[in-house]
């Protein structure tokens, strides 16, 4: 997120992710959270249970190794053993053709009309007998000749799995078309065919089809009730190829944007300043590029964002023109474009922006406390140590600055030290209340809740009317598991402020939980929705209370708005995986509807 070093709303936005399941997860809880919820509640059982058994038992390690391995062959090879059990045959691999007698002794010379007059039962001898002769030269890599072979083995039968096992051939030849072809020709005949469906997903893989590739190894996982693990794996793997792709690609193109309003707030809130309002001296006009930068301060206060920018992009192009004299703002307008052009992800423009107002003026503050942010988004921690370090240098008393060191040894979970450097930025300036929350949040964290309780019953005492305040408490208190206790706090919030949609969004999922009062829900996150249309948590929380209603379309429909709203790559990438994997669930649901009691009754 864009103010993660610096913002409180980042330990919130963390929080909610986690209650809404859409943090940093494996395949197999998002296939898990796909579903509807009687059977998400025995995936979720199924793998937390296999967990246990993982660690506990060796032997069954050892089992699934051997497994996995299996099926890897397997996916690779022919299909001898299983080609012969659907024949019903016991299959001589050495069978020569002069047992066959008259015309059959060699198959490969009958025409069709020969074969049509074959007997059922004959045809099948003859193509499971052309089938065992194809595995030899597959075996032997003698790709050309074993196609050949099972090729005139479909003359006789349409057998799935000469279909399958010639795809093997094509797939050894990396024919990926052609191996594509030949499976989804035997999954025409047999829609459960797993060796299929893995060659097939294989096959997408290679030519970079990753949705569908995702699909056909989720398939497989399902049908063999989450036990191959090379399909969980795999899966796992196309499913990040495909969301970085995507993630990358869309980040190249599109064009820079503002996240929401919300999002804007609550990154401006986290400072005590946005900039000194340039002051005409008597008797001498303020610069035109004074007044514009006054304007766009003006502009920020009711937060009409968008106009803000054009205010301060005009003030920066007055200061640079030839004839602009007496600018006193220089060092702060070049800090507020370049702010803005962080939170539009334009980082390398916001990069120079900050750089230049720190060669006007090298002790601007605020200019490092922004610059902090931008090395953060990088996840540059040891540069975002050393700005704030110049920071502290030019203003050793500055509240901010210890606030925002304490968010950095937060972030690296250095608890102790954060807390300190809030009690620090506390004291320092009294009426900064995110210094006061994070300490109640770090206290939480280390498991002192006597005490970070006592932190928030004081900061509400000193700051009665902070919307952000209440609904900050209420994320601790539902983390904490006190759910009536934090509706009553997300109530207060909502009453001290109706324009902030996150305690809404809080609220609604505190209540979907604790009742499953889906209509209050519901009502509750339609509601953000109207505060800020673009709040992507309510986005997020409306996808998964939709989902979890079994109501797949609407949940698909946020979940793609949730991949346009995504404010950097790596959270597009998580709203895509969790997208593409109910995308994949709902498929083969679809699909498959006569499969779910099978799913439920292999996790009993």
């Amino acid at each position: 997120m864009a103010s993660e070093a610096v913002d409180k709303q980042v330990e919130k936005s963390s929080s909610v992710l986690e209650r809404l399941n859409l943090g940093e997860r494996s395949w197999k809880f998002y296939a898990a959270a796909s579903v509807p919820p009687l059977v998400a509640a025995g995936l979720a059982l199924w793998y937390y249970s296999s967990r246990g058994a993982e660690i506990s038992k060796k032997d069954d390690k050892k089992k699934r190794q051997r497994k996995a391995r299996k099926a890897k062959k397997s996916a690779k090879g022919a299909d001898e053993a299983e080609g012969d059990e659907k024949a019903g045959t016991s299959d001589a691999v050495g069978a020569s053709t002069a047992t066959l007698g008259g015309d059959e002794e060699n198959p490969e010379e009958m025409s069709d009309a020969q074969i049509a007059a074959l007997s059922k039962d004959a045809a099948k001898k003859i193509a499971q007998t052309l089938k065992s002769r194809g595995n030899k030269f597959f075996q032997a890599k003698r790709y050309a000749k074993a196609i050949e072979l099972y090729t005139q083995a479909l003359r006789f039968d349409k057998d799935p799995v000469f279909f399958s096992n010639r795809a093997a051939c094509y797939a050894a030849d990396n024919e990926h078309e052609k191996v594509i072809e030949d499976c989804t020709e035997a999954l025409k005949l047999e829609p459960q065919y797993v060796k299929a469906l893995m060659r097939r997903a294989q096959a997408y893989e290679s030519t970079s089809r990753f949705r569908d590739s995702l699909y056909d190894f989720t398939t497989a996982c399902i049908l063999e009730d989450f036990k191959n693990t090379l399909a969980a794996t795999s899966a796992e793997r196309v499913l990040k190829k495909l969301a970085e792709t995507e993630a990358r690609e869309r980040v190249e193109k599109r064009q820079p944007r503002l996240p929401s309003k919300s999002f804007i707030t609550g990154y401006l809130n986290s400072f005590r300043s946005n900039g000194v309002e340039a002051t005409a001296e008597e008797g001498v006009s303020l610069s035109k590029a004074d007044t514009l930068y006054n304007e766009a301060l003006e502009l920020i206060a009711v937060q009409d964002y968008a106009k803000a920018i054009e205010a301060i992009d005009n003030a920066a192009q007055a200061a640079e023109e030839p004839d602009a004299t007496g600018v006193q703002r220089a060092d702060d307008i070049y800090s507020l474009r370049g702010m803005f052009h962080f939170l539009k992800s334009s980082l390398d423009q916001a990069l120079a922006d900050m750089d230049k107002a720190l060669e006007i003026n090298p002790s601007h503050v605020r200019t490092y406390l922004r610059k902090a942010n931008l090395f953060s988004e990088k996840k540059d921690l040891d540069g975002v140590d050393r700005l704030l370090d110049r920071a502290a240098e030019a203003e050793p008393e500055n509240a901010e600055v210890f606030f925002q060191k304490g968010q950095v040894r937060f972030l690296k979970q250095e608890f102790a030290e954060a807390a300190a450097d809030y009690e620090r930025a506390a004291s320092l300036d009294p009426d900064f209340v995110y210094p006061r929350i994070q300490l109640g949040v770090v206290q939480f964290k280390i498991g002192k809740m006597q005490e970070a309780m006592a932190t928030f019953d004081e900061a509400m005492k000193k700051f009665p009317t902070r919307s952000d305040l209440y609904n900050y408490y209420g994320e601790v208190l539902a983390e904490k598991g006190g759910t009536d206790s934090a509706i009553t706090a997300f109530e207060k919030s909502i009453e001290l402020d109706g324009s902030n949609p996150l305690p809404y969004v809080n609220q609604a999922i505190a209540v979907f939980q604790a009742n499953a009062d889906t209509d209050k829900s519901l009502t509750l996150i339609r509601d953000a929705l109207k505060v800020d249309s673009e709040c992507e948590l309510a986005v997020a929380a409306l996808s998964q209370i939709y989902l979890q209603l079994g109501m797949f379309d609407e949940s698909l429909t946020m979940l793609r708005r949730a991949v346009d709203l995504a404010k950097s790559e790596e959270e597009m990438v998580s709203a895509i995986t969790f997208r593409e994997t109910t995308a994949a669930q709902y498929r083969f649901m679809k699909e498959h509807p006569e499969l779910l009691s099978k799913m439920m009754g292999a996790m009993q």
